[in-house]
């Protein structure tokens, strides 16, 4: 594919022009089939910005667009020696909406030190250009889709409350604790048991849930990983078989998935209850130490959490998402504030209820023309459908720190 120090790929998608040219020139876009974080201007000198959790980043500018029909821009990614171009071209290829895009990215040098960037940049560009005909004709993310898993609900070890992780009895303060398994996959397969503590794969250090994701997405469905964990203070090694992520269809009309969110949404706040029924406001105020979330803290960032779901749906929608470095996550100075305005147990519960139900209506009142725009109702549905377990996670931390505040309040009479 490579001719005149230059690489050409062709791809032939059936989907609306417009949404063609949309996935080189917005921000969401550009997420949902090429990169992980992008930020955009697209016009004529506008940036363009693009970062992949595995390091590497490329920036640049537009050189040239045409609506429809071309976009042209500069490029220079992460250790390159020197600017390269990208143009891609989208000509009709048949009446049935099916059009060939065409992508040339050219100047690209010989000798050693363009050969990591030519692997990269085609490498690169093979795997994306597939994406993209997928998210576009079905929706669906390849990087998910054949995301290779192992089968386990992890939680950071350094998240879990004092007293949890003391029970957990391991040697190590840096991990990933397995919460739950999911039944059939590779790890329940291979031994692995819920409370393992996994602190390497293929030889290479997890010290938390990011670093286990980053380093998963360089094998593929189907490989052989080496996994080693600790079980208290015994140290194990396990074969695990990796399998590709099962993913549910998704409802066909907003309406629809506002329904399925709400059923999980309301047997998720079912589960919560249970755990906060008759606590005192000791308990739910108690913090197992320095920095460590109570109780009535969890279901602020709770709150809060839904509040950024608004925000991110909204971004989704208009295909612009703010750029971001990372999680910022809900520091205690803002946990504390808003627990002013929602001092108790009840206030918080009916204030979570009520930004659940929003997330809820937010959904079913999206118009049905967003379907069209298959990569983004696709990601946005794939997150909601799964944004219930984000409450169970936070369920089974409330209930640890609820159990170590009994127990100290016990021991001191």
């Amino acid at each position: 594919m490579s001719q005149e120090n230059a690489f050409v790929y062709e791809k032939t998608i059936t989907a609306p022009v417009e949404l063609i040219y949309r996935a080189f020139t917005y921000s969401t876009a550009l997420r949902e089939w090429l990169c992980d974080i992008a930020t955009t201007n697209p016009e004529e000198g506008g940036w363009i910005y693009m970062v992949w959790n595995r390091g590497y980043f490329a920036s640049g500018y537009y050189t040239k667009l045409v609506p429809d029909k071309a976009i042209s821009f500069k490029w220079i990614g992460k250790g390159e020696p020197a600017w390269t171009n990208v143009d891609v071209t989208i000509t009709p290829f048949d009446d049935e909406d099916r059009y060939k895009v065409k992508l040339r990215h050219s100047g690209i040098g010989e000798g050693d030190e363009w050969a990591r960037a030519r692997e990269e940049i085609s490498k690169g560009w093979a795997m994306g250009l597939k994406n993209l005909k997928s998210t576009l004709e079905e929706g669906k993310d390849l990087r998910i889709v054949e995301r290779p898993l192992i089968g386990i609900y992890p939680d950071d070890l350094t998240n879990l409350p004092s007293a949890a992780f003391e029970e957990l009895n391991v040697p190590v303060n840096k991990g990933v604790k397995v919460r739950e398994l999911v039944p059939g996959y590779g790890a329940d397969q291979a031994g692995i048991q819920q409370g393992d503590v996994i602190t390497a794969v293929n030889g290479q250090a997890v010290d938390g849930v990011r670093t286990l994701l980053s380093l998963m997405s360089e094998f593929v469905a189907g490989d052989k990983i080496s996994v080693t964990a600790y079980r208290e203070n015994t140290k194990k090694t396990f074969t695990i078989d990796t399998k590709p992520q099962k993913v549910e269809a998704l409802p066909g009309t907003p309406e629809e998935l506002a329904k399925v969110l709400e059923d999980r949404i309301s047997n998720a706040l079912e589960s919560l209850e249970g755990v906060l029924e008759n606590v005192t406001d000791a308990e739910v105020s108690y913090s197992p130490g320095q920095d460590e979330w109570s109780a009535k803290e969890t279901l602020v960032h709770l709150i809060h959490n839904e509040r950024e779901m608004h925000t991110w749906i909204n971004d989704v929608v208009a295909g612009q998402e703010r750029f971001h470095d990372q999680w910022s996550g809900d520091q205690l100075f803002r946990i504390r504030a808003t627990l002013t305005t929602y001092p108790t147990v009840d206030d918080l519960m009916a204030e979570l209820k009520r930004s659940l139900k929003e997330t809820v209506a937010t959904v079913a009142f999206l118009d049905q023309s967003f379907t069209r725009i298959k990569p983004s109702y696709w990601r946005l549905g794939m997150e909601l459908l799964n944004s219930h377990n984000h409450i169970r996670e936070h369920v089974q931390q409330i209930e640890d720190t609820i159990h170590e505040a009994r127990s100290r309040m016990a021991e001191e009479g």
